[in-house]
């Protein structure tokens, strides 16, 4: 064959078996029928162009976006890959755009309007749901008006020309309570020319507000996932992170507060910012999530960078009716007087009663500031004596348990029967109590044995006397207790004994405890006497001991009775006394 030709269809074989290996990247453009897309290849969106239903970037696949997008409601984006944003964005179309008022009473919030010199008339529009009862409205220095219903107009101008246009203030007022969320704001201008301007309220320079509305789409970076950014901009999303964000340069708008959770999760970012959030915060982390922020841009005014919230923490205790004290609490940092419950635990109560419980703030000026909550003064009263701890650090976990370092360790080492017994009568029985522990079981003090031994006899209570026996066990020490077993059937048996630990013990072994089984002990009936007389012929000789002693009796009463004789004497006297009766 020509060598010419074995070089072509050789380079050919070879190009054939190399290219089904590489990845193609393919450019592409979003689904815009409301549809499900899984993008399983590496994908390059680099037109502007609608984005209408849910796009799933697999794990290990690139989806790199350098166009805009414009995101419609309702749609999402899971990203368990990496989304790769050059420049690009993703911009709801229909972003959060109301906002609610957020400041105490006294303080106002601000709105700035861009308008020229004139006079015009400003009419303030409540959000749908919502009226502007109890607040006022002030234009620049002028008059403060009490606003009512669902709009409201005022009259307004401009005289010196401002830099830019003036400020809409609005105030709570005092000792009335209500939501005051704006839609939007109308300007209507009569000189030096009439005509209309209208403001999205989100569109304007604002300070003392919360974004408030439903957000225009969801982006979630999933645990493995990674979302890199550079120039780039999102705006109206909800944004929840569980991966990695790696930004640079980068506005995230109307889409606070990111939420990023877990301990692999991440978000750092240099340069760019935050513009609007629904909190009062821009980033919302649990205790585990790393930020990094460098020279980064913060919504600003009430809204902090970030806050940490534990969702709840419910401390375990080793038993019922413990005492201590929390102080450092939350950002009051307050001071808390605890007592745990029945299973031994307690609920640490979050900043308002219920729900989470911030435990870091990232201000608005750069400062941070970070619980540091205590616990002390622990103390544990129980049937084996009142026990103490000195406390420490409350951990920043959901979880935490507290143990005591000065404590009883009480256990049965040994069971041991010294002397049997046949049925009907009772072994002996020597039980032996370990404190293996750094503290006291009882009061040797007093007059009171403290540890008790419960024993069983098979899967009922034993007979034993007494029926509980109890001593008090020195810490370091053992103590043997001397008890009498009884027992009902005949055969082998076992007796089995354990510390009767305090009823105020909720986690099992918190006091010791454990049960020790005896050696085996053979029951059976006691033996039988040896034949002896007859019963008839004790009956006989009973009967005639029995006569005999009648008889002997009968026979002493006979021999000493005296004879009488008693003479009668007849009176004639008398007889003729009766005859004249």
């Amino acid at each position: 064959m020509n060598t010419r030709i074995v070089i072509i269809l050789t380079t050919a074989l070879l190009l054939g078996m190399v290219v089904p290996l590489s990845t193609p990247s393919m450019a592409a453009a979003p689904p815009s029928d409301g549809s499900s897309v899984t993008i399983a290849e590496d994908t390059t969106w680099n037109q502007s162009s609608n984005m209408d239903g849910t796009v799933i970037v697999s794990a290990g696949v690139n989806l790199t976006i350098t166009g805009e997008i414009t995101v419609e409601a309702g749609s999402s984006m899971d990203v368990q890959g990496n989304l790769i944003m050059n420049g690009g964005s993703l911009n709801a179309a229909n972003p959060p755009s109301d906002l609610q008022f957020w400041s105490a009473y006294g303080d106002s919030s601000t709105l700035f309007l861009p308008e020229s010199a004139g006079t015009f008339a400003i009419e303030i529009f409540s959000a749908s749901g919502y009226n502007l009862s109890n607040y006022t409205a002030q234009w620049n220095d002028g008059p403060k008006e009490d606003l009512e219903g669902d709009n409201h107009s005022m009259m307004a101008g401009i005289a010196n020309p401002l830099p830019g246009g003036g400020t809409l203030s609005f105030e709570a007022i005092i000792g009335e309570y209500g939501e005051l969320v704006i839609d939007r704001i109308e300007v209507h201008r009569t000189l030096p020319l009439p005509g209309d301007n209208i403001y999205e309220v989100t569109e304007l320079d604002y300070s003392g507000w919360l974004l408030r509305g439903e957000a225009g789409f969801s982006l979630n970076v999933a645990e493995g996932g990674s979302l890199s950014a550079s120039g780039a901009t999102i705006s109206g999303a909800q944004i929840s992170i569980n991966g990695q964000v790696d930004a640079s340069n980068t506005e995230i708008v109307a889409s606070g507060p990111l939420s990023i959770s877990g301990a692999t999760s991440s978000i750092t970012m240099n340069g760019g910012g935050f513009d609007g959030s629904s909190d009062d915060h821009d980033i919302l982390a649990d205790t585990v999530a790393t930020i990094s922020l460098t020279d980064v841009n913060g919504t600003g005014g009430i809204i902090d960078f970030w806050e940490r919230q534990l969702s709840e923490q419910v401390i375990q205790f080793p038993g019922t009716g413990i005492t201590f004290t929390l102080t450092g609490v939350g950002p009051q940092e307050r001071t808390l007087q605890g007592l745990s419950m029945a299973d031994g635990t307690f609920v640490v109560p979050a900043n308002y009663q219920q729900g989470p419980r911030v435990i870091e703030i990232g201000y608005a000026d750069g400062t941070v500031w970070t619980e540091h909550a205590t616990i002390s003064n622990i103390s544990w009263f129980t049937a084996w004596g009142t026990f103490y701890d000195s406390g420490g650090t409350l951990e920043h976990i959901e979880d935490p348990s507290v143990t005591f370092s000065i404590i009883p360790q009480i256990s049965v080492t040994s069971v041991e029967i010294t002397k049997e017994a046949t049925l009907g009568k009772r072994a002996t029985v020597v039980v032996t109590l370990a404190n293996t522990g750094n503290a006291d079981a009882g009061n040797p003090y007093d007059e009171i044995d403290s540890v008790a031994i419960e024993c069983y006899d098979g899967e009922n209570r034993a007979d034993i006397s007494p029926t509980y026996p109890a001593a008090d066990v020195a810490a370091g020490s053992s103590v043997d207790i001397e008890l009498r077993w009884g027992h009902a059937d005949e055969g082998n048996a076992t007796l089995v004994c354990n510390p009767l630990t305090p009823s105020q013990v909720a986690i099992e072994g918190a006091l010791g405890g454990g049960t020790t089984e005896s050696q085996t002990m053979l029951w059976s009936p006691a033996a039988e006497a040896s034949p002896g007389m007859s019963p008839l012929l004790i009956s006989l000789l009973v009967a005639l001991v029995v006569g005999l002693g009648l008889v002997a009796y009968f026979t002493a009463i006979v021999g000493k009775e005296e004879t009488r004789t008693i003479t009668i004497k007849d009176s004639d006297d008398e007889l003729d006394e009766l005859d004249d009766l």
